[in-house]
């Protein structure tokens, strides 16, 4: 199997100590902070009902653990962000890879789905009031459509607009280029604004993907572990609806986000 060149996917030299370095650490050893205990304290255990055997469950994934790098105290930011991401997108695709072999297929979607997007509500914290605002315009919307008109699509053109102003503007190119906090999850993307108001987000080769160094797409945490629950947190009621088209077997993705909630 193929591995991954470090130094060609994710930089060398200085760009391993740079600003979006830093950033990318940060925002992983939070993430982790938040929802790496998923995996040992909820996946697996469920991995361990479900299987003929327990123990073997145990043992192999005390296997995969065993694989992950140790983060050295003198180590890159870069290196302990890939150290960190690269072992939890190995872990989850593992884990669903074993759960699946137990479910059928919409009952194994439903399950790690539902596991990872309560995870990541609970992770949110202080951001999902946001969240449900968005819902309760929705519910209004629904009850009369004339404000779907009147409402949704002003707000939507007006939070592309600022949004359109930032990244044109020195600042905003600047932000994007050298402190962008999805850039640790997702990787270098190319972001514009389309007619409709939305925001059009292409990844040309995800990090989700690259991180474990195996050379390999980590289709089911990518298809469920992301897409599936974030589009389950980010639904179509959301203060801002997500859509992932994940371009599988390629390593990239468009993510498509609905400004202004659903209209």
């Amino acid at each position: 199997m193929a591995t991954v060149n470090l130094d060609e996917e994710f930089g060398s030299g200085w760009s391993k100590w740079n600003l979006q370095a830093w950033v990318d650490f940060f925002v992983i050893r939070t993430m982790m902070g938040r929802v790496g205990d998923v995996i040992p304290k909820t996946y697996v255990p469920i991995l361990r009902l479900v299987a003929e055997d327990g123990a073997k469950v145990d043992d192999e994934y005390h296997q995969l653990v065993a694989l992950r790098d140790p983060v050295r105290l003198f180590d890159s930011p870069r290196d302990k962000w890939r150290k960190l991401y690269g072992s939890y997108v190995r872990e989850l695709d593992w884990v669903y890879d074993e759960l699946r072999k137990y479910f059928p297929k919409h009952e194994y979607q439903d399950l790690v789905v539902d596991i990872m997007a309560r995870t990541i509500k609970d992770a949110l914290g202080a951001m999902l009031p946001t969240v449900e605002k968005g819902t309760r315009r929705a519910a209004e919307r629904d009850r009369d459509p004339n404000i779907a008109r009147r409402k949704s699509n002003p707000v939507a053109r007006w939070l592309a607009h600022q949004g359109e102003k930032m990244m044109v503007g020195a600042p905003g190119r600047w932000l994007m280029a050298h402190a962008n906090p999805m850039n640790g999850i997702i990787g270098p993307a190319d972001m514009k604004f389309l007619p409709d108001g939305n925001m059009e987000i292409y990844i040309p080769r995800c990090w989700m993907h690259t991180a474990p160094g195996d050379g390999r797409t980590q289709d089911q945490a990518c298809l469920w572990g992301c897409k599936g629950a974030c589009e389950e947190v980010f639904g179509p009621e959301s203060i801002a609806p997500m859509y992932f088209e994940p371009h599988l077997p390629d390593f990239s993705c468009t993510l498509t986000v609905k400004l202004g909630g659903a209209g």
